[in-house]
């Protein structure tokens, strides 16, 4: 079995790669303009696809590495040693301040997690993933990458798009996936309102977490052209500040913990930054045909990822070697499942705009791959967890100068987005969807989604718990009526903040309305959310909120665990309730509820009185109506309210109207309440002779849909319906 090194220290790992022999294949011939004599898949070739034929060059070279397991050529199988060579190298050409950012940020985030217990391979997985971090870098522009003061939103757009490139090149220099992970979740997961920021019931992997506290550290304590380095108490105090949000609070308390123990990890030095914004670095350990091989690799990457909605690329077996992020979000593949999977037109679904189904004799890759030029067709594609998608989509067959097939690529182009906007504006469009407005958590569309996905989960998976809190701070209504709704919003702001950075395991924050907040903690049972709330409630009681010296604030706590049979309306009730239990008994405290408690005091309840269903409103009315226009005037509120009819009998019609919200209020505004509507008419058998009228006793039963808070307003607002009801049948 193969021993695993220990992890190289400070520049070690550098070193021994940047000073290893060259092992990319030779320089490719100069292709000059296309002879008569040439094939059209040497044509197809020289126009454009050397790009992409360099990067299958480096998958080759990483693949033959990896298979041979010898410790000379893999860092414990982790990466090839010459591939890791080459992307360093290439990046030392482009920009060595880049290359020492990233030296720095691995020296700090090994340190980092060799503090936390780590050790063997795990560490050198984040070594690697903390020295190709920022490896997308290779392909950005000269006027972004060296702009000597802070980007425009546009170039910021630009800027992001290196993390998507740099995962391409990983997964075709088929790097371990554990980094790829850690890279990818460093830059999504604790961003500051970022659009999958607390990915809910997706742990996040703790290396991830500490490389963005090192990427940060070493960012910060670096002088840049746009502003003066920071000391080590000032990014201290930032990363306190941020921590739960943007950092992880107990990675941020280990950072503390080494530097007390051994010392600064390393000290900024700003004299090697010159005018141009480039750290002065030593010679670069490729040639300059390699590196720009390297470079044009990026550069055509960048062109795939900022102009196109997803690509994928498949080698010279027609397994897929990269599966880029945005045909993961287009088409609903995680890259983690598509990587060396085989190709077919089955798995991805591609059939034409009638819903036949394609085969893979007539898809367009295969006409790609038999013609030697690149295919264009619209197509539909199935998403692995929805309807279908139009695409536009683009086969680009791939052979080398001997006209040996080496590998093919499809690019898509999803035809349903709107052309007048960019892919940025969507993701801000969608993330203010999922935001409450003023507190900048998630708001109760979200909540009910991630909330639904949590039964779904636990249905599946009944072993694995989740549970809710609900909060509500005390008093509210006497701090807008004392100090002004602009303090009563500065409170909401920062009570968000503080459940925001106290919640860093994966929980999700939401404004349920007015002072009240839901959490979200997948994979927690109730004994372990009682005590996350009890720190919420312990933590807020002794921090000053709203920014006035002496206004106190509290909160109360109800928790609910998920238990088999529950509902999304079921465990909410019951978090519900404990949270006025807590109101009741007298405020500032966490109570808790099971379904076990919910039976004994009902029982309790119903020894003393049994009072009427709370939740079912029942009357009726009397209406004269000819026979033939009781469907008619029945069709009438049917179309005004946009009901459904799942039983239509002569005697007996139920209609559902209203969408229902486990988190929405129940009132009329904008929409009606979502209910159920039962009618039962007795008398149509009573017909008098001579006419054409009869007399209908129709009896009228109401029930909520969806989660009700309060009944008495599920009372009144059932009897208003009742009313409008009554109306369209002239009752008496």
């Amino acid at each position: 079995m193969l021993a695993v090194s220990p992890p190289l220290t400070r520049t070690q790992l550098m070193t021994a790669v940047l000073e290893a022999p060259p092992q990319m294949p030779s320089r490719p011939r100069s292709v000059a303009a296309p002879a008569l004599a040439e094939t059209p898949r040497q044509r197809a070739s020289s126009e454009s696809s050397q790009a992409l034929l360099g990067l299958l060059r480096l998958s080759k070279i990483a693949a033959a590495d990896l298979a041979d397991s010898s410790i000379e050529l893999t860092l414990d199988g982790v990466i090839s040693k010459s591939v890791l060579r080459s992307l360093l190298g290439g990046l030392h050409h482009r920009d060595v301040a880049t290359v020492r950012h990233s030296r720095r940020v691995a020296l700090v985030a090994v340190g980092l997690a060799h503090h936390l217990g780590w050790d063997g391979r795990q560490l050198r997985i984040l070594e690697v993933a903390s020295l190709l971090h920022d490896i997308g870098k290779i392909g950005i522009p000269d006027n972004v990458l060296y702009k000597p003061g802070k980007l425009s939103p546009d170039e910021i757009e630009l800027m992001a798009l290196h993390y998507g490139v740099g995962s391409d090149v990983l997964q075709a220099c088929r790097v371990d996936p554990l980094v790829l992970e850690i890279i990818d979740q460093s830059q999504r997961a604790y961003s500051p309102g970022g659009e999958s920021s607390r990915s809910l019931g997706r742990e996040i992997h703790m290396g991830a977490r500490i490389l963005a506290v090192a990427d940060a550290y070493e960012s910060l304590c670096t002088e840049q052209v746009y502003r003066q380095a920071k000391s080590h108490d000032e990014i201290m105090k930032l990363f306190t500040e941020g921590s739960g949000t943007q950092f992880d609070g107990n990675v941020v308390s280990a950072l503390a913990r080494w530097v007390q123990q051994d010392g600064l990890p390393f000290a900024a030095q700003p004299s090697e930054i010159n005018d141009g914004g480039r750290l002065r670095g030593g010679k670069c350990p490729i040639d300059d045909h390699e590196a720009m091989s390297i470079r044009q690799i990026f550069t055509y990457l960048f062109t795939l990822e900022g102009l196109y909605d997803g690509f994928h690329l498949l080698d010279a077996d027609r397994n897929f070697l990269i599966w880029s992020r945005g045909a993961d979000s287009l088409l609903g593949r995680r890259i983690q499942d598509m990587r060396g999977q085989p190709w077919s037109c089955r798995l991805l679904g591609y059939r034409d705009f009638q819903g036949q189904a394609i085969h893979d004799d007539d898809c367009p890759l295969r006409q790609a791959m038999d013609s030697g030029r690149t295919t264009m067709s619209q197509m539909e594609a199935l998403r692995a967890d929805g309807p279908p998608v139009r695409l536009e989509l683009q086969a680009i067959p791939l052979y080398d100068d001997d006209d040996v097939f080496q590998g093919v690529a499809e690019v898509f182009r999803d035809l349903a987005r709107s052309g007048g906007k960019r892919p940025q504006e969507f993701r801000e469009l969608k993330l203010k969807a999922t935001r409450d407005a003023l507190t900048n958590v998630a708001n109760r569309g979200e909540l009910e989604t991630q909330l639904t996905a949590l039964v779904g989960e636990f249905v599946r998976n009944p072993n694995e718990p989740f549970s809710v809190i609900f909060a509500d701070a005390d008093h509210f209504k006497r701090v807008n009526d004392t100090y002004g709704h602009q303090v009563g919003d500065q409170v909401l702001i920062d009570l968000a903040k503080l459940f925001t950075r106290e919640t860093y395991s994966g929980e999700l924050v939401g404004r349920y309305g007015g002072e009240e907040f839901v959490v979200l903690c997948p994979g927690t049972d109730l004994e372990q959310a009682v005590r996350r709330a009890e720190r919420l409630r312990s933590t807020l009681q002794d921090t000053k909120i709203g920014g006035v010296e002496r206004l106190k604030i509290t909160a109360s706590f109800g928790v609910a665990q998920s238990e088999p049979g529950d509902s999304v309306e079921s465990v909410l009730r019951r978090a519900d309730k404990a949270l006025y239990t807590a109101k009741e008994k007298g405020r500032n405290r966490t109570c808790s509820l099971t379904n076990a408690d919910m039976l004994q005091e009902g029982r309790v309840q119903q020894a003393v009185a049994k009072p009427a269903d709370p939740w079912l409103y029942s009357s009726g009315f009397n209406a004269v109506v000819g026979s033939e226009m009781v469907v008619y005037k029945l069709g009438g509120f049917v179309s005004d309210y946009e009901a459904l009819l799942p039983e239509v009998t002569t005697e007996r019609v139920i209609m559902r109207i209203g969408s229902p919200s486990w988190f929405s209020r129940f009132s009329w505004n904008p929409e009606p309440p979502p209910v159920e509507i039962e009618l039962i008419m007795a008398g149509l058998a009573d017909r008098r002779a001579n006419s054409n009228l009869q007399r209908l006793h129709i009896s009228v039963n109401v029930r909520p849909r969806g989660w009700v808070r309060d009944s008495q307003t599920f009372q009144d607002r059932a009897h208003t319906l009742v009313n409008e009801l009554k109306q369209y049948f002239a009752a008496d």
